[in-house]
């Protein structure tokens, strides 16, 4: 791929392949949110989902944001995100993303989702869900076994418990 080139993506397609070698972190576009910096996979959620224009989805470990962006994007703004997350802070951050994202489509909420009342009525158009908690690369710690003589980190494995 050129430097100069822009390909559109042939499995999502509202999705723009750019080099590797362009940094676009700090060009217009990506700071006005224009365009979205995210990666592939991390778009693979909403697109897999497909939820038809109108739908009310939750987005069930939504922060910071990007694929409650992405979602409502496939939405057209119509329809619903109810968009959650654990963490407090991560919350604040999810609606300033959105709101700068110009996302006007979604509920954003501190809470658990499995602590969420699902039979309430706001919920009732409800017909989707992305549950994609964030990765902890946990996955990792038994290729390391080796390295660290196979002893677990208590303290971390309460920090992961307490991630997703």
């Amino acid at each position: 791929m050129a430097e100069d080139e822009v390909l559109i993506d042939p499995h999502v397609e509202n999705l723009l392949i750019f080099p590797h070698s362009n940094d676009f972190h700090r060009y217009w576009m990506v700071e006005q949110r224009y365009l979205i910096l995210q990666d592939k996979a991390s778009c693979l959620p909403a697109f897999l989902l497909a939820p038809p224009p109108e739908s009310h989805v939750f987005d069930t470990c939504a922060a910071p944001g990007m694929k409650t962006s992405h979602v409502a994007s496939i939405l057209g703004g119509t329809g619903k995100v109810w968009a959650m997350d654990r963490s407090e802070d991560r919350v604040a951050i999810m609606n300033q993303i959105l709101e700068e994202c110009g996302v006007e489509n979604a509920s954003v909420f501190h809470g658990d989702f499995l602590k969420t009342d699902v039979t309430d009525k706001k919920f009732s158009k409800v017909a989707y869900a992305i549950v994609d908690p964030p990765c902890s690369g946990s996955g990792m710690v038994k290729r390391m076994d080796e390295l660290t003589g196979g002893n677990a980190d208590k303290s971390r494995l309460a920090k992961l418990k307490n991630l997703q």
